[in-house]
């Protein structure tokens, strides 16, 4: 082989080195996804009639962590409709959330991140009966 042939092998090697790109196999690796949804809370009617909806609010300002075991691996906070947006790297996660204000209520569901986006609905206990 040539000086010139081995030195741009070395050289490919060392950048795909660099990058991380040698070495590593398996799914998930150095991949990320993105979870969104929306945290709404319910009941909202003191009382509820037949033919008089009464549908469940979206929660501001409500926080939204992602948990890898119980490690917080990202969090936010829903804005003024409820809604959040995580980007989270692949794995296993459990989004959870608690209500705001008085009533001490979470709600949680489990999602598996890859490339594909995953979108959730949370619900929280508004504590009205």
């Amino acid at each position: 082989m040539s000086e010139v042939k081995r030195f741009g092998w070395a050289l490919l090697a060392a950048v795909m080195w660099l990058c991380g790109c040698a070495g590593q196999s398996g799914p998930g690796i150095g991949h990320s996804g993105v979870v969104t949804g929306s945290v709404l809370t319910a009941p909202v009617c003191p009382v509820e009639r037949i033919g008089q909806e009464c549908p469940p609010r979206p929660l501001s300002g409500a926080t939204v962590v992602a948990l890898d075991r119980e490690v917080v691996r990202g969090s936010t906070l829903t804005d003024s409709a409820g809604a959040f947006n995580l980007t989270l790297p692949d794995g296993l996660y459990v989004i959870k959330t608690s209500n705001v204000g008085g009533y001490a209520s979470t709600a949680s569901e489990q999602v598996v991140i890859s490339q594909t986006p995953v979108h959730i609905t949370l619900v929280v206990d508004s504590g009205i009966r």
